[in-house]
């Protein structure tokens, strides 16, 4: 399996690649080629054009959750590609709010992707095989607590604004002939629940990796303030235990955190940058 990062928050600079505030993973496997999520803007279309991938040829995309830093480049893909579902939860077409003090942001998918192609949404309601060997699992057992940055996150209920409990969140599975392949967006309901959630659902599974987001950042706008050490711990004592073979992260693990989980991971870990390859 081949993993190419279309779209991460920082780049190394001997790329001329655009980077933003978001995620977006190109992934080929058994000549299947998949979106998994697709950032805030179609920047990850100018990236995959610069690096040689043809996104003609995508056969599907996973939306791992409701905000538009991960479903922002779905209407601009549309464009380009008249083939390719998009596997999400229903929960994820509603309005989301990032709210910190008097400081009050709309951080949704932009609503006319749901007005004008819904045509191209299958929404996902039980753990499902969309296509061989790649599954969908939408109900995440909470066995830890969750990160502490949802706190500022919100939907929208009728006029009110309520906190959001992640309803909207999935996971996706890649499975191979020796083990499985784990990819979170943001793991708003905890990388060590999802981890486990897994787990659950391939009993018998070897675990090869861990894909995506870890939301460490407790709030994005202030970058130095990180996950709490137990939080970190957890998810640590996560990944040893169900026996990870190897951990990429990046978007909204944090700097800082991705730091601390590199000084116990060692190799086992590694940041994906906008432009990283990785094989697997």
């Amino acid at each position: 399996m081949r993993i190419i990062t279309l779209i991460e928050n920082i780049k190394d600079d001997s790329n001329n690649l655009i980077n933003e505030k978001g995620l977006c993973l190109y992934i080929e496997k058994d000549n299947k080629h998949i979106l998994f999520d697709t950032g805030r803007t179609g920047n990850f279309i100018y990236n995959a054009k610069k690096l040689g991938i043809n996104l003609e040829n995508i056969d599907a995309v996973v939306l791992s959750h409701g905000h538009g830093d991960h479903g922002g480049g779905l209407i601009p893909f549309f464009k380009i590609n008249s083939k390719a579902k998009v596997y999400m939860k229903i929960e994820a077409s509603r309005e989301f709010y990032f709210h910190y003090k008097l400081f009050n942001k709309n951080v949704s998918v932009s609503s006319k992707l749901f007005e004008e192609y819904s045509y191209r949404i299958q929404y996902m309601k039980n753990f499902t095989e969309v296509m061989k060997d790649i599954y969908i699992i939408t109900d995440i057992h909470k066995h830890y607590e969750i990160p502490e940055g949802n706190k500022y996150l919100f939907v929208k209920k009728e006029t009110k604004l309520i906190r959001d409990e992640f309803h909207h969140e999935l996971i996706m599975v890649i499975k191979e002939r020796d083990g499985i392949c784990i990819f979170t967006g943001c793991s708003h309901n905890g990388t060590a629940n999802m981890i486990k959630t897994a787990k659950d659902n391939f009993k018998d599974s070897n675990i090869k990796a861990v894909i995506g987001g870890f939301h460490l950042v407790k709030i994005p706008i202030i970058k130095s303030l990180t996950a709490s050490r137990s939080q970190i711990d957890t998810l640590v004592n996560e990944i040893i235990a169900s026996n990870v073979e190897k951990v990429y992260t990046g978007h909204c693990t944090g700097e800082k955190a991705y730091k601390k989980l590199k000084e116990v991971l060692g190799d086992k870990i590694q940041y994906i940058k906008t432009g990283t390859e990785i094989i697997i």
